[in-house]
C-alpha cells in the first residue's frame, strides 16, 4: 500500500513539474518521419511525424536539428520558448522549422499517435535528473539566433530573426480592410499569419494591423496571439495606447512578463 501511494505521489510532482514548464512539439504534415535533436542532444531513437517534448525551459532559446529517414536533408533553426506553461507548435519539413502557434500546455489537445517524451539535456538523463547549480544564475540574455534583424536601439530579446517584408504586410492589412465583420477580420488574419512559412513581425507592423479593428476585444485577442511572432517582445508596451482600459493593457504586461 504504501508503495503504491508513493508511486502516486512521485507521479504527481512529476506531473506538477513538467505543468510548470514549457513544452515543443513538431509535427509534419507530409507523414515523413524524422528524429530531433535540441542542443545537440538526440532526443529519441525511434523516427516519427509527430513528437512532444515536455519539460523544457520557458524564456529559453534552443538550437533544434531535425534529421529525416532515409534521407541526408535536415533541417537546423535556433527557437526560443517564451514562457513555462506554455506548448510551442512547430511545423517541419525538410528545408524549414516553422513555428505555426503558442498555445497554454493545458488545452493542448492529446493525440493517439503523437510520440510524447520529456525532454533530455545531458547525457541521455532526463532534465529532472539533472544536477543543477542553484548558487549561481546567469541573467545574461543571449539572442538565439546567429543572423538576424538588427533594429536600432533595441536591445530586448528577440523572438524571432527576421521580419516579414511590406508586401507581406500589405495583404495582411488588405485582409483585414476587405472583411467587413470583425470577427471574420480576426479569424482570417490569423490564419493567413499560421500560413506564412516563417512568421515574424515587428511590434510596429503589429500595431497597424491592430488599429484596423474597431473593437478593444478584438485588438487585445490579436495583441495576444501576435506575441509569439514577434520580434522585438520587450517594445510590446508600445501598443498599450492602442487600448482603453487598464485591464487590457495589464494582461498585456503579464504576457510580455512586465507585470
Amino acid at each position: 500500500m504504501k508503495r503504491a501511494v508513493t508511486i502516486i505521489l512521485l507521479s504527481f510532482i512529476s506531473m506538477t513539474m513538467y505543468a510548470q514548464n514549457a513544452s515543443v512539439i513538431f509535427q509534419n504534415n507530409d507523414n515523413a518521419s524524422f528524429q530531433v535533436s535540441i542542443n545537440h542532444i538526440k532526443q529519441h531513437q525511434d523516427f516519427t511525424n509527430s513528437i512532444k517534448l515536455n519539460g523544457l525551459k520557458g524564456n529559453m532559446p534552443y538550437n533544434v536539428k531535425i534529421d529525416f529517414k532515409n534521407d541526408t536533408a535536415f533541417a537546423q533553426k535556433n527557437i526560443y520558448l517564451i514562457d513555462d506553461g506554455l506548448a510551442h507548435i512547430y511545423q517541419v519539413s525538410k528545408t524549414t522549422i516553422a513555428l505555426k502557434k503558442v498555445v497554454p500546455s493545458a488545452s493542448y489537445p492529446k493525440s493517439e499517435n503523437q510520440l510524447t517524451l520529456n525532454y533530455i539535456v545531458n547525457n541521455e538523463m532526463p532534465i529532472d535528473t539533472a544536477t543543477k547549480d542553484t548558487a549561481t544564475k546567469d541573467t545574461a540574455y543571449v539572442v538565439p539566433f546567429a543572423t538576424y534583424y538588427k533594429l536600432e536601439d533595441y536591445k530586448g530579446r528577440v523572438n524571432c530573426p527576421f521580419p516579414i517584408k511590406d508586401v507581406e504586410q500589405g495583404e495582411l492589412r488588405g485582409i483585414i480592410l476587405t472583411e467587413s465583420l470583425e470577427e471574420s477580420k480576426l479569424e482570417k488574419v490569423k490564419t493567413a499569419i499560421l500560413d506564412m512559412d516563417s512568421a515574424c513581425v515587428l511590434v510596429d507592423q503589429t500595431k497597424e494591423l491592430l488599429l484596423l479593428f474597431e473593437f478593444e476585444e478584438t485588438r487585445l485577442d490579436f495583441a495576444k496571439f501576435m506575441f509569439a511572432y514577434t520580434l522585438d517582445i520587450d517594445n510590446y508596451e508600445k501598443l498599450y495606447s492602442a487600448f482603453n482600459f487598464e485591464n487590457s493593457k495589464d494582461e498585456l504586461k503579464q504576457l510580455v512578463g512586465k507585470d
